[in-house]
């Protein structure tokens, strides 16, 4: 261990900084807590250790230096190798150990790494997906929805509060994942409506990005709608992250529905649809999935 510790005599480690990491690992170090942390792509480090950050060679040198890690990378591949993988958590890990996962992925697979890292080294596991997006990590009222035990839960939350206005343990491991994928569910169906409701905006001859402001106090305003339709009513933009993300995760929901005969009709067709947007406008363009309801735009999109 280094001798960089919490008040509680915790190390913090982070690992994963993308649009989502980080975010939330600045918000930690902001509120006092010394910070380890690690990228594959070692140059997103370097503002965080500008600010004070410490960096690490590895996941394993970040776990060799923490007692509570936290993860934030992109699919289940992707936490199977910085936990299990070369140099990976698990080379390092100890029973005293507790790893905290933001990533969303399958609640099968968030079980199995977990009993996996218990059975290997005796260190504990937390799933903890967020919903809010960047926007929300950057203003720190993430909403947190956590599987594991409560002795973790509770050993977790402290740093929660960091980032995340509301936090709660939704059950055993796997818990959390599986309320991510229901709330994934309410916001596939709520994107197409609102490419929908903004396609006959125009359609209807009223101004598009006036929408929210027109439907503000009523039934269907929504943060999500207030976030997300200004994207579909102006040129591309990247700062919510890929709607990739939000496929992935259906996909998840379809496998887990197939497995309890549990249909899911509209998120099935909503799924299609976000996968054939895909091939007319960049994934990274989160709002302008409407262009397939539109047609492709003239103007130039960024790259995914």
């Amino acid at each position: 261990m280094s001798d960089c510790k919490d008040s509680d005599g915790s190390t913090v480690g982070f690992i994963g900084l993308g649009l989502l990491g980080t975010p939330v690992a600045r918000r930690l170090l902001q509120a006092g807590h010394p910070l380890v942390v690690w990228n594959r792509t070692g140059p997103k480090m370097a503002p965080l250790i500008e600010e004070g950050a410490q960096g690490a060679a590895s996941p394993a040198d970040v776990m060799r230096r923490s007692d509570i890690v936290f993860v934030c990378v992109h699919d289940a591949e992707a936490v199977e190798e910085v936990v299990f993988g070369a140099n990976g958590i698990a080379d390092t890990a100890g029973p005293a150990a507790l790893v905290v996962d933001h990533s969303s992925i399958h609640p099968t697979r968030t079980r199995d790494f977990a009993g996996r890292l218990e059975r290997q080294c005796g260190a504990s596991w937390v799933d903890a997906p967020v919903s809010g997006g960047v926007p929300a990590a950057l203003s720190g009222t993430l909403t947190v929805m956590a599987g594991g035990s409560q002795a973790a839960f509770d050993r977790a939350d402290q740093f929660f509060t960091a980032y995340a206005r509301r936090r709660t343990l939704v059950g055993p491991v796997g818990a959390g994942q599986t309320a991510k994928l229901c709330n994934q569910v309410i916001i596939a169906a709520s994107l197409w409506s609102v490419a929908e409701s903004t396609r006959l905006a125009v359609t209807g001859g009223i101004d598009p990005t006036r929408l929210p402001e027109y439907l503000e106090g009523g039934l269907a305003d929504s943060p999500f709608l207030r976030l997300y339709q200004p994207r579909m009513a102006s040129v591309a933009d990247t700062s919510l992250g890929s709607s990739a993300d939000l496929l992935k995760d259906l996909d998840a929901c379809m496998d887990l529905a197939r497995h309890g005969d549990c249909p899911l009709p509209i998120t099935a067709l909503a799924a299609e649809l976000l996968r054939t947007a895909h091939k007319w406008t960049p994934a990274a363009a989160a709002g302008r999935v409407i262009d397939l309801l539109t047609g492709p735009q003239t103007t130039a999109t960024p790259a995914d």
